[in-house]
């Protein structure tokens, strides 16, 4: 099913003289390299390309390096085109401001390995097994006869080694590792990737870090450990909450920690919630019950609750999956 939605897929874009390529909101790493990697490839085979997502354009700093960031532009200039092409985005309401567009395309092509995927495309690439987004573009890109070089080769990789955790999660497959290996043959060099994303961080975000750990907590009844960052932490260290996005693998590797959680409030009050477990709890669903979504090893919310109310929510949620794998 996957390899025929593939080749549909490599045959409208191919056909295509014009593309808008889109993700999530907040896009990660995954997000991010699909994006560059497709865009690379339908610029080299001279279609005329639209880079973006729907809201305000703002790259991580360990995002900077990847090749094509530059080329990415506000929402605004990405209007008409005769395909829309979705990458790594679960539901039309990840998309953020460019849902309100759908209807403006005739053709929607929507790759993902989110296993919520709403399938909100004419066309679902979906492989729900893939370690990454990027993984699926990478079978893609070989449909498609694709010159894959060092560049589209880097944002790729980038993208499988930070949606695995470094290859550390549960969704790290053989076939990832494989594609991995392929990549590497292709151009991607894993330390220079490992450097720019996992240390590259600015010294005020690092001081965050210790804010996270000193004001860690553990509920041993509910095995969850978590942390929090406020406003006012993120506008006196003049650092961002993509910066941050690593801090959770601090608190999932305690060896009590059945779930880490760390919420970061946004600057109207409300809560963005980072979830990772070890297997056992699947934060997924406690995500997408909280109107987020994501896989069952690592997801994401927000919530507009108090940081009390946020940890009693999910650690009543966490119980409730412990109890109903106890009975079965």
């Amino acid at each position: 099913m996957v390899k025929t939605a593939l080749e549909e897929a490599a045959h409208k874009l191919h056909e295509a003289n014009s593309v808008v390529v889109t993700v999530h909101v907040q896009p990660d790493g995954d997000a991010l390299g699909s994006l560059l990697a497709m865009a690379r490839h339908l610029k080299n085979i001279e279609k005329t390309v639209c880079t973006t997502w729907g809201e305000e354009i703002r790259i991580p700093a360990h995002y900077k390096w990847m090749p094509g960031i530059d080329e990415i532009v506000d929402f605004k200039h990405c209007i008409d085109a005769d395909v829309l092409l979705t990458l790594d985005c679960a539901n039309e309401h990840r998309l953020g401001f460019m849902e309100k567009r759908l209807t403006r395309f005739s053709s929607i092509i929507n790759i993902d390995h989110h296993i919520d995927n709403s399938k909100f495309g004419t066309i679902n690439v979906l492989d729900f097994s893939a370690s990454a987004t990027c993984e699926i573009v990478y079978d893609l890109l070989r449909v498609m006869n694709a010159d894959i070089g060092a560049d589209i080769s880097t944002l790729l990789y980038t993208g499988i080694v930070t949606d695995t955790g470094r290859f550390q999660y549960s969704n790290t497959t053989a076939k990832a590792l494989r594609t991995a290996a392929d990549l590497v043959d292709l151009g991607a060099n894993p330390n220079a990737i490992f450097q720019n994303v996992y240390e590259n961080l600015s010294f005020a975000s690092l001081k965050l870090l210790g804010v996270i750990l000193e004001r860690s907590h553990y509920l041993e009844d509910s095995g969850l450990v978590y942390s929090y960052l406020s406003d006012n932490d993120f506008k006196q260290a003049d650092a961002a909450m993509a910066d941050t996005e690593s801090f959770i693998d601090y608190l999932r590797i305690a060896r009590e920690a059945k779930v880490a959680a760390i919420f970061k409030e946004t600057s109207d009050g409300k809560l963005k919630v980072s979830l990772r477990s070890k297997g056992d709890i699947d934060v997924g669903a406690i995500a997408r019950e909280g109107g987020g979504g994501g896989h069952r090893n690592a997801a994401g919310f927000t919530l507009a609750l108090t940081i009390e109310d946020a940890v009693v929510w999910i650690s009543e949620r966490i119980k409730s999956q412990s109890t109903a794998t106890a009975a079965s």
